[in-house]
């Protein structure tokens, strides 16, 4: 199950990154207003790294688990 989330999340960033590189190139194409692209330009950036960040923890997450008797010592008995 944990597979098929992570292939699922892997095709969501694959779409995401193909619809955000459309939108830039569409915007590269049509705006005239050097502010209005650079405002575009710079939201694209924005969305792509959140959709990477986002695919990142889910696909490889799971390699990255806290060590439990190091961040845990308050719990244990002395």
């Amino acid at each position: 199950m944990a597979n098929i989330l992570r292939a699922v999340f892997a095709l969501f960033w694959l779409a995401a990154s193909g619809f955000i590189g459309f939108l830039a190139y569409i915007v590269l194409q049509t705006e005239a207003n050097p502010q209005m692209l650079w405002g575009w330009l710079v939201m694209c950036a924005f969305t792509f790294v959140s959709a990477t960040f986002l695919a990142y923890n889910i696909i490889l997450g799971h390699r990255h688990k806290a060590d439990a008797p190091h961040h845990h010592t308050h719990l244990q008995k002395s």
